[in-house]
């Protein structure tokens, strides 16, 4: 379910980019159609993790789906200015009400020692999807876009109706916890501050990016570093969460930070020259990989109180999902900044990010850390025992 409601989320966007382009949207109409998208999904998510003290996880799926459907209804029938900003709004209700319960049923059936793995392997299925419906949208257009998102809801239904809700006797737990007693949780908020920084900075530096690389080589190499980076954040996510249940979460998180930061300042030096851009790529894209599994599916299962999974998640989740109203609103105006300048400034508070870190505790359990390093220690020592036999024989 949960990967099926973020394949869904992407479907979204992209039909709001279709009708933004076949209605010929003026900028305004274009802001305020994703403001309203990006609003609705945050006080959804909100809404949704407070009425799990008194709505069935179930229900609030099967309402998202409904609505999801309608959302299809729409992009089929009507292609005017209207409907464009209600399908905004409903695709964002429907993505938000239904991702809170689908992160609780995934902290729940998961555990501390397996989380991030399970997070890596959603994570890069969710990449290769993506990159398949990019490939067939180009040939197939709307008509298979509407058929994939039809499949999609009709298997995230069949998936939610034979899941069981195994805690519904501890609904009364999860009214100990409120908002502002998750805001002012240190595990949390180290972590929400390291991420909100990344996403900011993520957010301003994509559009001078794109814009630099688009004047100075071309689209055609543009698309091929952002297809490069991809590449690598999918693969690098896929090891980081296995990294995370062996060597824990924060060191993994402070190991992305550093290496965006060098991937910053790299091509702040060296924006002229192709390699360095290369370079970029791959640096950025295996640090990208660590934060989507470590900082939006691991952490904040792990950090998160008896049945109160959903508001941690939706939360901690907020400034991924808020920043595309950041990138749309200055997108334009960011792109007028040098990028040596932009760049230099972007690495600096990406170092500075990893500040809170340093302060933050480690979620993964320390006598699994120990265990490891025990037992490493142990499969050593006798590979150095079975050496000196061999020569002593």
């Amino acid at each position: 379910m949960l990967l099926g409601i973020l394949i869904w989320r992407q479907i979204s966007v992209t039909t709001m980019n279709i009708f933004v382009v076949k209605i010929n949207c003026t900028y305004l109409e274009e802001i305020i159609g994703y403001l309203i998208y990006y609003i609705s999904i945050a006080g959804f998510s909100l809404l949704s993790a407070v009425l799990a003290e008194r709505v069935k996880r179930n229900t609030r799926i099967y309402i998202g789906i409904v609505v999801a459907m309608i959302c299809v209804i729409i992009s089929i029938i009507f292609d005017n200015l209207t409907f464009f900003i209600v399908y905004a709004f409903l695709s964002g209700l429907s993505f938000g009400i239904g991702l809170p319960p689908c992160f609780g049923y995934f902290a729940e059936r998961t555990t501390v020692q397996n989380r991030g793995r399970n997070s890596a392997v959603i994570f890069f299925l969710l990449s290769l999807i993506f990159v398949i419906i990019a490939i067939v949208l180009k040939s197939l257009g709307k008509n298979f876009l509407t058929a994939i998102s039809i499949t999609l809801l009709g298997v995230v239904l069949v998936t939610a109706l034979n899941v069981k809700e195994d805690k519904e006797n501890e609904v009364a737990a999860g009214k100990k916890t409120r908002f502002i007693s998750i805001i002012s949780n240190k595990y949390f908020l180290f972590y929400f501050i390291s991420s909100s920084i990344f996403c900011l900075i993520d957010a301003l530096e994509t559009p001078i990016l794109e814009n630099f690389l688009s004047r100075t080589f071309g689209e055609g190499f543009r698309d091929v570093i952002l297809s490069t980076e991809t590449f690598f954040t999918a693969f690098s996510a896929l090891a980081a969460g296995f990294l995370a249940d062996l060597y824990g979460r924060k060191k993994i998180t402070i190991y992305g930070f550093i290496a965006s930061g060098i991937a910053y300042a790299t091509v702040g030096v060296a924006s002229p020259y192709a390699l360095s851009w290369y370079l970029y790529a791959i640096v950025d894209g295996i640090a990208l990989g660590f934060f989507v599994v470590i900082l939006i599916f691991t952490v904040w299962g792990d950090i998160s109180t008896q049945n109160a999974s959903e508001k941690y998640y939706a939360l901690g989740s907020l400034p991924f999902f808020l920043v595309g109203i950041l990138l749309k609103i200055v997108g334009p105006y960011v792109e007028i900044i040098p990028v040596n300048a932009s760049f230099s400034f972007a690495s600096f508070f990406l170092f500075l990010a990893v500040l809170p870190l340093m302060y933050a505790p480690e979620t993964l359990p320390e006598k699994l850390i120990r265990r490891r390093e025990l037992r490493e220690y142990v499969e050593k020592a006798k590979k150095i025992r079975e050496k000196y036999e061999k020569e002593k024989d």
